[in-house]
């Protein structure tokens, strides 16, 4: 598996703390949003803001993903859950080790071609892996890498968070596959896009209880993130007690 390389970081400066922030608070609430397993992949449950011409795939409860129709190579993703059914994975399979070896098999599902996934670099800033692995626990491992691939044959390069889940030496599950995907000449540009996008996200209130675990009482406020104690803030999240 690939060791650190020596990384300059590709991504437009004083951008760094928007990405650990947009992507921290959305990739909880994908993970926590994980009652409903095998939701058929016509079920939006979550809203983005992309343009018109993008196509967005739902997987209920396990999150949303959005494609540039005018080049597949551009798109963010954001699923949870994957791998824990008749497919799932071999035991002790990493991040790493799904990245290179069964990323590609799954965004190729769509009828694209992903071919060449290769780690180019762990990103400097693991914060996101390390509070989601705290979160998971002993057998939740998570790391955040930079990727180059090609998409029917277009360069790409992303970022993802990979989250994986150890069954007790039974298989491995992928908790979180949570990232931004642009050409590889246009990554720069695109970024500060897909991350508006990805802020974009919101569960649509209709699927709350669906996808949360809903009690009868000590819930005050369904905010999009989750139950909470307090008023929702102005982006329909949970927020400090002020």
């Amino acid at each position: 598996m690939l060791g650190i390389y020596s990384y300059h970081t590709h991504i437009l400066k004083n951008t760094g703390e928007k990405i650990l922030r947009y992507l921290l608070s959305l990739a909880i609430l994908i993970a926590a949003a994980s009652m409903c397993i095998g939701q058929s992949e016509s079920q939006v449950y979550f809203t983005i803001s992309v343009p018109n011409s993008w196509d967005v795939t739902g997987v209920g409860c396990n999150g949303i993903a959005a494609v540039d129709s005018a080049n597949p190579a551009r798109g963010i993703i954001a699923l949870n859950h994957l791998h824990q059914g008749f497919d799932i994975l071999p035991s002790y399979t990493t991040p790493e080790t799904y990245v290179e070896r069964y990323m590609p098999q799954d965004f190729s599902l769509g009828g694209d071609q992903v071919t060449n996934m290769k780690i180019v670099a762990y990103e400097d800033n693991q914060d996101i892996a390390n509070a989601y692995a705290s979160w998971a626990g002993i057998l939740g491992s998570a790391k955040s890498m930079r990727c180059s691939f090609e998409v029917n044959g277009i360069p790409a390069e992303g970022s993802f968070t990979v989250a994986t889940r150890e069954l007790f030496g039974y298989g491995t599950t992928i908790d979180l596959l949570f990232g931004v995907f642009a050409p590889a000449e246009e990554f720069d540009a695109d970024v500060p896009m897909l991350l508006d996008a990805i802020n974009s996200i919101r569960l649509i209130r209709e699927y709350f209880c669906i996808c949360f675990d809903c009690p009868p009482i000590g819930c005050d406020y369904h905010c999009t993130n989750g139950c909470c104690d307090h008023p929702c803030d102005e982006d329909d999240r949970c927020q400090e007690a002020g």
